[in-house]
Formats: C-alpha cells, sequence, structure tokens
C-alpha cells in the first residue's frame, strides 16, 4: 500500500506499507483510515535512518572499478589514478568519510604534498614535495572526481552532497614547455645517428615526427606507409612492472601524417623481420620507458649535450619549431595531433610573423572597405 500527499506546510509524505487484508476493498479502506491519521497527525512515521558514509579507503576501489574501467578509461590512465589515490591521498585521509573532505581537509592535503618526505604505501620509495601547479591539479582533479561519483552513488556511498569546493589552480597557458633550439636539436640527431640507427629513428620520431613516447614504443611496421612518406599512429604502449599494455592513442586520434625525408630513411633502415614494432632492443624484446631513456643519454652524450633522457622535450621541440617557422597553429594542431586547439596554442606566441601578419591583414582588410583578406603567403 502507497500513501503520497502533500501537507499545506509544503512537507511531502510518502509511506509505503505491506497489510495483509483479505479483499482488495478491505486493504483501501484501511490505507483510507492511515491516510487519515498521518493527515491529523494521530500516527507518526519513523524517521528512515540514514546509510552510513563510507570511508575514502573503502570506496576508492569501488571508484575505480565502477567509474573508470567501467568506463573504459585507458589502462594507463586507471593506473595514474590509482597511483594518486593509494600514495598521496588514502594515507592521509583514507579512514575519513566521504563526508569528512572538508576544505580544510583538502587545504592540508595540498600542504602535505607541497612539503612532500613522505613514503609510497610500500615503504620502498620517499615522496619529494612539489609546488608544480599541474601535479596539484592532477591530484585535485581525482579527488573532484571521486566525490563527484561518490554523490551521484548516493544510495551506495551515503553522501549526499559535496562536502567542499575544490578549485583547480590556474596555469599559466602562455608558458612554452621546454624545447631544445634547432642548433642542439641538430646536435642531437647527429649524435643519434653516431650510436644507432635505431636510437636515430627514435630522436626523428619524436623531434621530426612529434611522438610521444609511447607512442614511438608502439609503432608497428605496418602502420608507416613507405611509399606514400606517411605514417599514423594507432596505439601507445604502456608498461607497468615489466607487463606491456596497449592504449589507444591521446585524444584518439588515428590519422595519417606526412614524413620528413630523413625521418622516412630512418625509418627505411630499421626495415627487419624481428616482429612487427618498427624498434626492438638488442636482444629481440620490446622497448620500455628505461630503455628509452637510455638511448636518449647515448644521444645526447655523443653529441655533447646534457644528459637528460628526456624523449617528451623532442615533441616540444617539434611544436615550437612549427610554430617558429610561421607554420598556421590548426596544422600543428594535425601534425602533433592535439586533441584540442588549445593546447597548441601555448606555442603559437612562438610564431615571429604571427602579429605582423595580424597588423598587415587588418590594415589591408580596412583599405578595402572591411573585406576578408587572406593571411600572407598564403594562396
Amino acid at each position: 500500500m502507497s500513501i503520497r500527499f502533500k501537507r499545506p506546510n509544503g512537507e511531502k509524505v510518502r509511506n509505503q506499507t505491506v497489510h495483509a487484508a483479505p479483499t482488495k476493498r478491505m486493504a483501501e479502506k484501511w490505507g483510507e483510515a492511515r491516510e487519515g491519521q498521518l493527515r491529523e497527525g494521530s500516527l507518526t512515521l519513523e524517521p528512515k535512518a540514514e546509510s552510513p558514509v563510507m570511508t575514502v579507503a573503502a570506496f576508492a576501489p569501488e571508484y575505480i572499478a565502477g567509474h573508470l574501467v567501467a568506463e573504459l578509461a585507458k589502462r594507463s590512465a586507471v593506473d595514474a589514478v590509482e597511483t594518486i589515490l593509494r600514495v598521496h591521498v588514502a594515507p592521509f585521509v583514507g579512514r575519513l568519510t566521504l563526508d569528512q573532505i572538508t576544505d580544510d581537509v583538502v587545504a592540508d592535503l595540498r600542504a602535505k604534498w607541497t612539503r612532500g618526505g613522505y613514503t609510497n604505501p610500500e615503504g620502498t620509495r620517499k615522496i619529494g614535495g612539489t609546488s608544480a601547479r599541474k601535479t596539484h591539479n592532477n591530484r585535485l582533479s581525482v579527488l573532484l572526481s571521486m566525490l563527484k561519483t561518490a554523490v551521484g552513488w548516493k544510495k551506495r556511498t551515503g553522501l549526499v552532497t559535496m562536502p567542499c569546493t575544490i578549485r583547480l589552480l590556474k596555469v599559466d597557458s602562455q608558458r612554452t614547455p621546454g624545447f631544445l633550439d634547432h642548433g642542439d636539436y641538430e646536435r642531437l640527431v647527429e649524435g643519434a645517428e653516431a650510436v644507432d640507427q635505431r636510437v636515430l629513428a627514435l630522436v626523428l620520431l619524436a623531434g621530426d615526427g612529434g611522438l610521444r613516447r609511447g607512442e614511438a614504443m608502439g609503432l608497428n611496421l605496418a602502420d608507416v606507409d613507405f611509399k606514400n612518406a606517411r605514417m599514423t599512429v594507432r596505439r601507445s604502449v604502456y608498461v607497468k612492472k615489466g607487463e606491456h599494455h596497449e592504449d589507444d592513442v591521446k585524444g584518439l586520434l588515428a590519422k595519417p601524417v606526412p614524413l620528413t625525408p630523413r625521418l622516412l630513411d630512418a625509418l627505411k633502415a630499421c626495415r627487419h623481420l624481428r616482429g612487427e614494432r618498427v624498434l626492438y632492443q638488442d636482444d629481440g624484446s620490446e622497448l620500455t620507458p628505461k630503455v628509452v631513456r637510455m638511448w636518449v643519454e647515448r644521444a645526447e652524450r655523443k653529441a655533447g649535450l646534457p644528459e637528460t633522457g628526456k624523449l617528451h622535450v623532442l615533441r616540444h621541440s617539434f611544436c615550437s619549431h612549427a610554430a617558429m617557422a610561421g607554420v598556421p597553429a590548426r596544422t600543428i594542431q594535425g601534425l602533433a595531433r592535439h586533441a584540442t586547439l588549445a593546447v597548441t596554442m601555448g606555442y603559437m606566441h612562438l610564431s615571429p610573423s604571427a602579429l605582423d601578419d595580424g597588423i598587415a591583414m587588418l590594415a589591408k582588410s580596412r583599405a578595402e572597405g572591411g573585406t576578408v583578406v587572406a593571411r600572407s603567403g598564403s594562396k
């Protein structure tokens, strides 16, 4: 039997009760009498017991499994979130219930991240402090997403409303990521060529092709169109605990991009019968992040450059040099396979002609009565 009505003060009353009446009419009469008692106040309902609120430690694995894995998030993304929760969140607030993650708790978390000095749960590594806004934002985003998901699953978690307000830190979008100038990059290419043809191909895949580390590791020979000088980046390889996993490329942008002549030659020199990948180690096994770092360090050492082992700086160099050459933003976005133009725009202030072209186009348009004019040099 379900009874629903609204009191004069706007309060909604809902009562569902099982009543074993021998006939339908008797059940209706019992229900009418019960509704009358509720309306006049002679019968009051016991307040419904609230569900206990889950702790952060209890909800974290459910969030990962039910939100990320179930939504088919990339393996690397799932592992990154799991690491943030396991290393940077749960050790400090794991025992708290979700509704206890208040603004002051979040502020205390950020202070611990900034100071560092704590160890991972296994006790094998000491975590250094960081004031990098992007790093803080990554961790805050995970916490924010987890709490929002918990509110959406309120019947399971007991969290009815957001317990805090998490605001991401403002990041300077005009700050150009670190990159090599043209001279240092060419020295690195020469150093890589002197080391090994595979090292040269790796350096050029990032510096002339704009590939990320995982994309270079996962590039197959079948992804390269040697006849038309094109390659299609279809996957990114992610390694965890010695196991290789394949993810979709970042932004899900698997589109063919042209190759520079020297990158095409380097890839031709790497053709082999060892397997499907373009690059393998000496023993025929696939590349790992550690091996990639070692290869880049060898090229840097041969070139007389500081040894960093960072391949991603070559991708930044690819985008930066394209902007310096006056390549339009949309073209760079396509070549670098950026998911949004906003990412590409972080490089465009390096273009020496951007401001001059803008003023020249404005002046020409006004002189012609407001007509649309083409950028200088375009057809």
